[in-house]
């Protein structure tokens, strides 16, 4: 092992100071802190990853954000606590004056309207919508109906180009209300649903669209120009407005008591006004020839100048200065940030480490203060070192995550045949038959807690986890006996799908040996790169699949959600109307120790009976900085607000 280490230390020595000798020399920051997985959009809408969270959180404020040692919501542009109505449903939140953007003009009610509204608008909505959606009066039907809408208007304009038309696209748009409107519209048959599954009956139906005697044109033109019309006197049923600039009234369906803290996340920022000038128009319509509210992708650079657009103007601690790809980010205070006098780093650089081994070197030859997220061959080795008491460098933090593997209970798999999957108790034994202290112990090495649930025990204040499926090889072998499978016997083979790097291939290697040994099957280990894996595991095209989720909230919802019927992270593709209707039980129970113990109950039956996922251990992340860098406060949800930290010179 040391020599192996030696060797690496040498080898990303070189690349390092090579790295070092090529970066642009300029001021160094009063910060720098090193992201190993770079930045993939912080776009507010649209972006999921943590590392884009916490740089989008140091460009904008929201009407709450996060104290940085306690992870409570407290006051942001808005004042807390807002004004909130007898039944909980009604909210009104009253701006602070002095708040401003970072061009000088202040921040009102109508900016965070438009936040709001590109978070749910076809186009700009991505993963995170249901932060809205499901949680603001409204919002799912406007956003379901627009979908709707946008799915026909693309069919028309492949229509109108004679553009390759997949079966599926067709059967979904025209079995629709709005496909069957459009078809009653021009005369055309309207689609026999009690034929939705034979691919030649559709293919005639396209054929018979396609030899139509119509202007696709001019159809899909005026159906969008109806569609804008409607789309703005529903948009107004959406609960949430301004009613005026400084007041911004929110309705929600249900009182919801963490609302305030779900404030806090990423698409519930304001955008401000000068967007509006790179706005994808059709022949001056405000959306696209499909319908979709979109906008330039280049709005989030400092630098960009189209169509007179001042570059990005945020309103948070700090303005982004300097973006180059795969290299880093500057950030500059915000000297018009109402509480620019806190903020004690005029600088801070985030330089990207694409090899988190020469990422590690530039940080030990101090080019940087910080460096984030840890996931080396040798990290167990650095945090040995912690506890040995020679690094007190070392961050280990216990997170509000939990590693799994998702299973797939589909009754069919993506090439037809039967799933074995679909099967309960085909899910429990395989759960059961995994000695998870051995991953913990002998792969991970970092004191990572054994998971028997997804949701991290003690960690929401209120919330009494259930016990889970434990480790128990001989009831696991009588579970898949009577699912029909004694032994392991015509079962068929368990393709379990990772993505490459981050040590996932060495967990999956351990699960493989433990069900070959405890069950008798055989597992075929398949790994991809990362895009590939992630768009498989979308598409249900995988048997059990590599996962893991980090609360956005603290709240049990924010893991339960994972699955509920519909749910769009739902890779399992799990419904059941019990657990639904349990989920639903809980939205709407105003005692909250009633409706923790309904969560309780929820949680139990999907992890000790369904089970349509297997956990197997806490996230624990391994951070470094060095003790003269302040303002950083370890926490299980891995906020750690730049507007904070500084370094002690």
């Amino acid at each position: 092992m040391i020599r192996y280490l030696i060797i690496i230390i040498l080898i990303v020595g070189i690349l390092a100071a090579v790295s070092i000798g090529t970066r642009e020399k300029r001021s160094p920051a009063d910060f720098t802190y090193i992201n190993c997985y770079g930045v993939n959009t912080i776009d507010p809408a649209q972006l999921s990853y943590h590392q884009d969270h916490i740089m989008s959180i140091a460009l904008w404020e929201g009407l709450a954000t996060l104290h940085p040692r306690t992870v409570e919501a407290i006051e942001g542009v808005a004042y807390l606590p807002p004004e909130i109505s007898e039944d909980g449903k009604r909210y009104v939140f009253a701006l602070r004056p002095e708040a401003r953007w970072s061009n000088g003009d202040p921040v009102t009610a109508h900016d965070f309207v438009r936040g709001w509204r590109r978070a749910i608008e076809p186009g700009t909505s991505e993963t995170y919508y249901i932060l809205i959606s499901a949680h603001i009066g409204g919002a799912q039907d406007y956003f379901n109906w627009r979908v709707a809408n946008v799915e026909l208007l693309g069919l028309v304009r492949q229509l109108q180009k004679g553009s390759p038309i997949k079966t599926e696209s067709l059967k979904k748009v025209l079995q629709g209300e709005q496909g069957r409107l459009l078809a009653k519209r021009l005369n055309l048959r309207i689609p026999d649903s009690a034929a939705a599954t034979d691919d030649a009956y559709w293919f005639e139906v396209l054929s018979e669209w396609r030899r139509a005697d119509v202007d696709w044109k001019q159809v899909g033109d005026r159906w969008l120009d109806e569609h804008i019309v409607e789309m703005e006197k529903r948009f107004a049923a959406v609960g949430f407005r301004a009613l005026d600039d400084r007041h911004l009234e929110v309705l929600l369906p249900r009182p919801i008591h963490y609302f305030v803290d779900l404030t806090t996340w990423s698409v519930y920022l304001p955008i401000h006004e000068s967007i509006e000038l790179l706005r994808e128009r059709y022949q001056g319509r405000p959306l696209t020839d499909a319908g979709l509210w979109a906008y330039d992708m280049q709005w989030t650079k400092p630098h960009y100048r189209r169509n007179n657009y001042p570059g990005l103007i945020s309103n948070g601690a700090y303005k982004l200065v300097k973006w180059k790809f795969k290299r880093g980010m500057r950030l500059k205070k915000n000297p018009y940030y109402w509480n620019t006098d806190a903020v004690p780093s005029e600088t801070i650089d985030m330089q990207e480490g694409e090899y988190q081994n020469t990422a590690f070197m530039l940080y030990e030859q101090r080019a940087a203060d910080m460096i984030c997220d840890l996931t080396m061959e040798y990290t167990p080795e650095l945090y040995g070192q912690m506890l040995d008491g020679k690094r007190e460098d070392i961050r280990p933090i216990p997170s509000f995550g939990t590693y799994f593997y998702h299973y797939n209970c589909r009754p069919t798999l993506h090439d037809g045949r039967p799933n074995p999957l679909a099967d309960a108790r085909v899910r429990r034994a395989l759960a059961m038959a995994i000695d998870k202290q051995q991953i913990v112990d002998h792969v991970m090495r970092l004191d990572n807690p054994v998971a028997n649930t997804v949701i991290p025990p003690g960690q929401i204040p209120g919330y009494l986890s259930p016990k889970g499926l434990e480790y128990d090889p001989e009831r696991a072998r009588r579970e898949l006996a009577e699912a029909g499978y004694p032994n392991g016997e015509g079962l068929g083979v368990i393709e379990l799908l990772y993505n490459t790097g981050y040590g996932h291939e060495r967990v999956a290697q351990v699960v493989q040996r433990m069900w070959e040994k405890e069950l008798g099957i055989k597992v075929l280990l398949v790994g991809k790169e990362v895009k590939t894996f992630a768009e498989d595991k979308r598409t249900g095209r995988f048997m059990v699949g590599r996962s893991g989720w980090f609360g956005d909230y603290m709240d049990p919802t924010t893991f339960l959600d994972l699955f509920e019927t519909g749910n769009g992270n739902n890779h399992a593709a799990f419904s059941d109307p019990y657990f639904d209707k349990l989920l639903e039980q809980a939205a709407y129970e105003t005692d909250k120790v009633k409706r923790m113990q309904i969560l309780s109950q929820a949680e139990a039956y999907v992890m000790e009976e369904q089970l349509p996922i297997l956990p197997l251990y806490g996230y624990v992340l391994v951070y470094a900085w060095r003790p003269n860098v302040k303002g950083i406060y370890p926490n299980p949800r891995d906020h750690f607000p730049l507007n904070y930290i500084y370094v002690e010179r």
